[in-house]
């Protein structure tokens, strides 16, 4: 799995059109093996659904984001999740526990978890 976080510095950004960066996490098991930043091109929602997807990413997480770009990354392939805040890394470590508690919750009790954010 490879999750995206808007960023600006270190920090979730507010805007995804227009944050400094992508950082790009790499999951395996639940667990960061690795994070790649990405510089924003400041590209039309389209292709910038293009370009995360082309980056292999398979969720976007970010504070909020506008309706267009929303929707242009779920076309492109690219799940949202949005509600993120603080550092990009302690989002998706955030994101990975919810993640993990309700993939443990549907294994014993059989039924879908609740939305994650």
């Amino acid at each position: 799995m490879r999750i995206a976080v808007a960023s600006d510095d270190l920090n979730v950004s507010a805007n995804v059109g227009r944050c400094t960066s992508y950082m790009c996490y790499t999951v395996d098991r639940g667990v960061i093996t690795q994070c790649q930043n990405f510089p924003n091109p400041c590209l039309p929602p389209a292709s910038t659904a293009t370009l995360l997807h082309n980056l292999g990413v398979d969720l976007l997480l970010s504070t909020s984001l506008e309706e267009p770009v929303h929707r242009a990354l779920q076309e492109g392939g690219v799940e949202v999740v949005t509600g993120a805040t603080g550092t990009a890394r302690s989002a998706v470590e955030s994101y990975l526990v919810r993640w993990l508690l309700d993939r443990d919750a549907l294994d014993s009790e059989g039924e879908a978890p609740a939305a994650l954010c």
